[in-house]
């Protein structure tokens, strides 16, 4: 609680000089720029207006990727939001937490597409809550899936899934179809629930039940690099939010992890994978662990559109470990990039919406058209 009132306090003082400043109107338009090979459906998105040709306009204390990087930690647009949980049993005897937004104000259709939203390492339903009300007000079901342990969701057995494991997005994904039967369902991952998202779509291709998806803030497969480099203020605050997760489900995992030395040695995200999710699995070394989680391990087998949003100064995904060959290479895969925006923020200013967010709505509602025009084609 204490390092939230600070965080919150630092960004309203940062606040109050901006506006003292008078520097939170100067804006500078950064254009998108899309990646991708050349395809009907590349060309449709390109020609589609609000899709790539909305610059990005961040402040000018938001030019930072650092700055972006922190308000994108901290800032939380959507407090009051509303969800209802609902737990879905597994085959292994443990639950996965689905929080589906809640508007009362808007009526959906039974055949409304649904959008499954896998959040960050440590997000929840909150902290993805902007996506869910845009979503809805453009005619989508926005559905929340944590992952175990975390969006204070209980653990009913001693098992955590690891970014790789897709066996709860699958479940959950023959869950909604048999709920919402012929209904479009898009997946959104935001940077680590985009390695699941990708390993996801890889691992069952055309049988995927997903139309779309979209990531922001890829790590791609570079996750081993991306521990030695991530900024080490980033790494201790997932770290304390990940092992604050650990204690509040320490008796049923005691017994399976050492949680001594998890809590007070482990002070690297390398290090934490390997006390927690390497023994959990089984698994000897880290350099397998992450072998057997590369998000891009079956990246031939996607079989549907996928977008992926990244900015150039992200201080933690680098401009260097973007693969921009693959996006050359696939014609369904397809990669934006923006000079600016920092990791998973995309903030234009510091107390308003993602830039990403706006962007990602426009791609499902475009993307679903084109399918639809195609098999009306047809």
């Amino acid at each position: 609680m204490f390092i939230q009132f600070l965080l919150n306090w630092m960004l309203s003082w940062i606040c109050a000089v901006m506006i003292k400043a008078k520097i939170w109107k100067i804006h500078r338009d950064i254009i998108p720029v899309l990646h991708s090979k050349e395809s009907s459906l590349s060309k449709y998105l390109f020609s589609k207006r609000g899709l790539l040709n909305r610059p990005f306009r961040p402040s000018f204390i938001l030019r930072n990727g650092y700055v972006q990087t922190f308000v994108g930690v901290i800032y939380n647009p959507l407090e009051d939001c509303q969800f209802d949980r609902e737990y879905l049993r597994t085959t292994d005897k443990s639950v996965v937490a689905l929080d589906w937004f809640k508007q009362p104000t808007e009526k959906l259709k039974r055949n409304s597409p649904i959008i499954l939203i896998s959040p960050r390492l440590t997000g929840d339903a909150l902290s993805v809550g902007n996506i869910c009300e845009l979503g809805t007000l453009r005619g989508m079901r926005a559905v929340v899936i944590n992952r175990r342990g975390h969006g204070s969701s209980f653990l009913l057995s001693p098992s955590l899934t690891s970014i790789g494991d897709t066996r709860d997005t699958r479940k959950v994904m023959e869950y909604i179809s048999s709920k919402y039967p012929n209904v479009k369902n898009v997946g959104i991952g935001i940077v680590a629930g985009s390695a699941t998202l990708f390993s996801y779509l890889g691992e069952f291709g055309s049988s995927s039940l997903m139309k779309a998806a979209v990531t922001v803030s890829s790590s791609y497969d570079n996750t081993e690099i991306l521990c030695e480099q991530i900024p080490k203020l980033y790494e201790i605050y997932l770290l304390i939010n990940l092992k604050l997760m650990l204690l509040r489900n320490w008796k049923i995992l005691n017994k399976f992890i050492d949680l001594k030395a998890t809590l007070v040695k482990s002070w690297k995200l390398k290090e934490f994978d390997y006390q927690v999710y390497c023994k959990m699995y089984g698994i000897e070394t880290f350099e397998a662990f992450w072998q057997r989680n590369d998000p891009m391990r079956d990246v031939d087998d996607i079989a549907v559109p996928v977008l992926c949003i990244n900015s150039l100064d992200d201080p933690v995904i680098v401009e260097e470990n973007i693969p921009f060959d693959l996006f050359q290479f696939y014609p369904n895969l397809f990669l934006v990039t923006v000079a600016k925006g920092g990791h998973c923020a995309f903030y234009e200013n510091v107390c308003g919406d993602s830039w990403a967010i706006t962007l990602i709505i426009n791609y499902i509602e475009y993307v679903l058209e084109f399918i639809s025009n195609s098999k009306l084609s047809h």
